[in-house]
């Protein structure tokens, strides 16, 4: 039960999170909400894609159960 509560929880976190980075921001301040990711190199590599955007000044990533979630800055 808790492992679908997490997996909705993750393509939520998702359905948001993906359009917000791409969108362009103007300042260093990101708006992205922590992503759940099934790795570390999953959540590494997504947070760098989004430092090399402009798009968050730095994350952590931090494992939680089955989760590796990316929480930006």
């Amino acid at each position: 039960m808790r492992v679908k509560a997490l997996a909705v929880a993750a393509v939520a976190t998702a359905a948001v999170a993906l359009p917000l980075a791409t969108a362009g921001t103007a300042s260093a301040e990101t708006r992205l909400l922590p992503h759940y990711t099934h790795s570390f190199l999953e959540c590494q590599t997504l947070g760098n894609r989004a430092a090399q955007a402009g798009q968050l000044t730095g994350f952590n990533c931090v494992q939680e159960g089955s989760w590796v979630v990316m929480y930006p800055w």
